[in-house]
């Protein structure tokens, strides 16, 4: 399960399909770390860029930084 695995990881790496519309981050934890005392860091990265247009990559980049 997302959560418990999030709660004890040193990091976390999350992939999410560019090509797809953007999800909350949250959303896509599940709130796995609200339960943790200090969150991990987190690398979020960004799979299938190529399918989007060059615009929309610094769009869609700045609508993950916000979460």
């Amino acid at each position: 399960n997302v959560r418990t695995a999030a709660i004890n990881a040193d990091c976390i790496l999350i992939v999410i399909d560019a090509s797809r519309v953007p999800e909350k981050v949250d959303d896509v934890m599940e709130g796995g770390t609200s339960d943790a005392k200090e969150k991990p860091p987190t690398l979020l990265v960004l799979n299938k860029k190529d399918l989007i247009k060059p615009g929309e990559i610094s769009k869609r980049i700045q609508w993950y930084a916000t979460f």
